[in-house]
């Protein structure tokens, strides 16, 4: 078992920081050549295919998930409780990795655009063991999950959208080392912008301290996915500084002032999360047609839109798109599930569909 490329840096961590091996290896880089001449950009674009993070399932919350899920268990928790859309990776990832360390799942559920990804997770979600409550609004889950789940139960291990936590935030940290090693090792270029979907921003936390702890002159960039208000700058800022607290009792850090240098972009938004967009669409048929790169609507569409058009208005690389899409298909599995065994709530979604 490879230990994260964060432990060899920083070997103290070992024994402060709990972590277990979800990610099978590091996740490999290729350039995108097809998509640049498609493009007409000597530029060079470049990809980190998180998408392969692991073959029971992948994507970017798999890297959050080694370090959450050995947090849960090292406080001696057996449930964790969190939240999402209707069709949330978040929520799929953490039923289908969390059920591998004995870990139950339970999921307070909002409404977003229906589509047949979404129908199809909804579907996995509970084949894979989650417990789906249905809270349609996000005021709703606030509501059951500060003031009346929070107070009634104690030995659950609560975890916000998308695992962005300060522990969570290790997970995107550890993957920054894990490319300065690429790097390092001639397997591409060092990057002038990273570019990656931003959501609940834990991803672009990982990343921006990363950037600052490991010397790399590389800025990150994130496309805005969500219009909610609380996921800004502002919360990245919380975010690096909360896990940069979590480090510095055992590394020599004390040294090293943070200073920010992301930037996040909503320029690719469209009608809000979930809703696809013009530029979005373009994109996803260009990755597909060019690169054979699956992408999804409501995330990395979005995202190597902003890749796209950095690039034709004349920007400088090399850029580097960070996919975080899953790549396992379950759609076998989700087929053969008939959603009427879904909690009654849920069954208006698929009517008609």
């Amino acid at each position: 078992m490879k230990q994260p490329a964060l432990f060899e840096a920083y070997s103290a961590l070992q024994d402060r920081i709990p972590w277990i091996s979800i990610l099978e290896n590091p996740t490999p880089v290729r350039q995108l050549t097809n998509l640049q001449k498609a493009l007409k950009t000597k530029e060079a674009m470049w990809v980190k295919l998180d998408n392969l993070t692991s073959k029971a399932y992948g994507g970017n919350k798999v890297r959050k998930l080694e370090f959450l899920l050995a947090d849960a268990l090292h406080q001696d928790k057996h449930m964790i409780v969190t939240m999402g859309g209707l069709g949330t990776n978040h929520g799929l990832a953490t039923t289908i990795h969390g059920r591998s360390q004995n870990l139950h799942t339970r999921i307070y559920i909002e409404d977003q655009p229906v589509t047949p990804n979404v129908l199809q997770n909804l579907k996995l979600m509970y084949f894979y063991g989650a417990e789906l409550i249905y809270t349609k609004t996000k005021w709703r889950t606030a509501l059951r999950f500060n003031l009346i789940d929070r107070l009634r139960w104690k030995n659950i291990y609560w975890l916000p959208t998308g695992g962005s936590t300060p522990v969570g935030v290790l997970g995107y940290l550890n993957a920054i080392f894990e490319l300065r090693n690429q790097i390092q090792a001639g397997l591409l270029p060092e990057p002038r912008l990273i570019f990656v979907a931003a959501g609940s921003v834990g991803t672009i936390s990982g990343i921006e301290l990363g950037l600052q702890l490991t010397g790399l002159n590389s800025r990150v960039m994130g496309i805005q996915v969500t219009s909610n208000p609380r996921f800004n700058r502002d919360r990245v800022k919380t975010l690096v500084r909360k896990t940069l607290r979590l480090l510095t009792p055992t590394i020599e850090v004390g040294k090293f002032h943070y200073e920010p240098r992301f930037e996040l972009s909503n320029e690719f938004l469209g009608r809000g999360y979930g809703y696809p967009t013009k530029a979005g669409s373009e994109a996803l048929n260009m990755a597909l047609e060019f690169e054979q790169l699956n992408l999804d609507p409501t995330y990395t569409a979005k995202t190597l839109a902003g890749v796209i058009d950095y690039l034709r208005k004349g920007n400088e690389g090399p850029i580097l798109y960070w996919h975080t899409l899953n790549s396992v298909n379950l759609s076998d599995i989700a087929s053969q599930i008939d959603f009427s065994r879904l909690p009654r709530p849920f069954h208006r979604f698929f009517k008609g569909s």
